[in-house]
């Protein structure tokens, strides 16, 4: 995403990139002078901790989905039965790229 912003390093608004990783900041970049701010080691941090909620309260959002629309949850659930590890790999996967990544820069 794309923003204008006051630089400390060119003491003026020039465009900086503004990247979020997950709906979190991760980091702004001035795009005149390359100067960069970031947020590595909160961030994975943060990551971890919104996967590990979202584990924690899948089995109440099931019930919850389960009390809403009955016959929907019943239609949709084999699919997700087997959908799901795949998709929580990938997410996991991501988030071990996205921090590896970050212990290299």
């Amino acid at each position: 995403m794309e923003a204008t912003l006051y630089c400390i390093k060119c003491l003026n608004d020039t465009v900086h990139e503004v990247t979020y990783v997950d709906n979190l900041l991760y980091e702004v970049r001035c795009e005149e002078c390359n100067n960069k701010h970031s947020r590595v080691s909160d961030i994975e941090k943060e990551l971890y901790l919104n996967y590990l909620e979202r584990i924690i309260s899948k089995p109440k959002r099931v019930k919850e989905e389960l009390q809403g629309n009955l016959p929907h949850f019943l239609f949709s659930l084999p699919y997700r039965v087997i959908s799901k590890p795949f998709r929580a790999y990938s997410e996991f996967r991501d988030i071990y790229k996205f921090r590896r990544k970050g212990r290299k820069v």
